[in-house]
């Protein structure tokens, strides 16, 4: 049996002047899940989490938690909390204080209040720092502050606000790990905004990809990256090779022949289209594979303009007698040297029948 869902967005739309953030917009987030909201600045993520929070009020539509409405309901009154991206700590308080605070408001007991600070700051290893001030804390130890201000009142939903953008890399890669292992280890519900899809794609149960303040696509990080709704998804959720194509033949039920600039190429897709019809042909670089022209295999023919060493990879850019430049990046081996194709080197472009992803010709993105 499904489990209701612990928190609704029904045809919600928000607007700012003539700024429509959110269009009839549609959600319903699962008990226990990590959501992802995916999407260019100005897309609506960010208003999606201040209408939950109780930041914002919707212009139409109706917000559910538990199943009940949160219209005229005051932020503070609702069982939601926030990690913004600038930490918002309080520099004057201990870091003790600072996770305390929530519960000091709702005046819970001394015992209880020291029992469960501590508690979430063991949960996110900060046990022994109590005492210091946020000033005395690297980047990395705030974001843990702050996640344990807000795991601490123990919410429904956490709602997280591009909360780890101000870290240096290394540093994100790790709070990504650890944000995941949180949530599972509360089994809390948590809405993560993000403009990075690598993050999305690695931390998420679910992703939405949004849109002009609606969402493009909603599904498993795979399905996103491997199965996109539209061109749109397709090229937000990962970097992508778009080559225009038509239609030229069906030779069978899954299989389609396409021209790409006058050079027949067989691709398969469960998606229908008609003899003559535009199409785009989206290639993922990492699942292209050059080689030399003159050993005779198939494939999209070229002209090699850079290769760029990346350690694990070999980048190569291609100028394809077609037209459009396309990236191969393959697994770098010492062993196999004909990966490494030189600037001017003559090479053909082919890749795994049926990794290529066909999806009908936008115009608009």
């Amino acid at each position: 049996m499904t489990k209701p869902p612990i928190a609704s967005f029904r045809s919600v739309s928000k607007h700012y002047g003539t700024h429509y953030a959110l269009c009839a917009f549609d959600l319903d987030l699962r008990e226990g899940e990590l959501l992802t909201l995916l999407g260019p600045s100005g897309c609506g993520k960010t208003t999606v989490l201040r209408l939950l929070a109780g930041f914002e009020t919707p212009d139409s539509g109706e917000i559910l938690l538990d199943g009940r409405t949160l219209a005229g309901v005051p932020p503070e009154a609702r069982n939601v909390n926030t990690v913004f991206q600038s930490y918002a700590l309080f520099p004057h308080l201990s870091v003790f204080e600072n996770v305390a605070f929530g519960l000091r408001m709702r005046k819970l007991g001394g015992a209880e209040i020291r029992d469960r600070t501590e508690s979430a700051l063991r949960m996110v290893r900060l046990e022994g720092l109590g005492g210091r001030r946020p000033l005395q804390l690297s980047g990395g130890q705030q974001q843990r502050v702050a996640l344990a201000r807000a795991l601490v009142n123990r919410p429904r939903v956490l709602l997280l606000d591009e909360c780890l953008s101000a870290l240096d890399y290394r540093l994100r890669h790790d709070m990504q790990l650890e944000l995941k292992e949180l949530q599972r280890q509360t089994g809390i519900t948590f809405v993560f905004v993000t403009h990075d899809r690598e993050e999305a794609l690695s931390i998420s149960d679910r992703v939405a990809v949004m849109r002009d303040g609606r969402i493009e696509q909603l599904g498993r990080p795979r399905d996103i990256y491997e199965r996109p709704a539209n061109l749109f998804v397709a090229q937000f959720a990962g970097e992508s090779n778009v080559l225009e194509a038509t239609v030229t033949a069906k030779p069978g039920p899954d299989a389609l022949t396409v021209s790409v600039a006058g050079t027949p190429v067989t691709v398969q897709t469960d998606r229908n289209f008609v003899i003559g019809e535009k199409i785009a042909l989206v290639l993922r670089p990492e699942d292209l594979h050059a080689h030399d022209d003159a050993t005779g295999r198939g494939g999209l023919a070229g002209r090699v303009l850079e290769r760029t060493y990346r350690g694990v990879t070999l980048d190569t850019l291609i100028a394809l007698d077609a037209g459009p430049r396309i990236k191969a990046c393959e697994f770098f081996r010492e062993d196999a040297p004909t990966l490494d194709h030189p600037p001017g080197q003559r090479v053909r472009v082919g890749w795994t029948p049926g990794w290529e992803i066909v999806l009908p010709h936008d115009a608009e993105t």
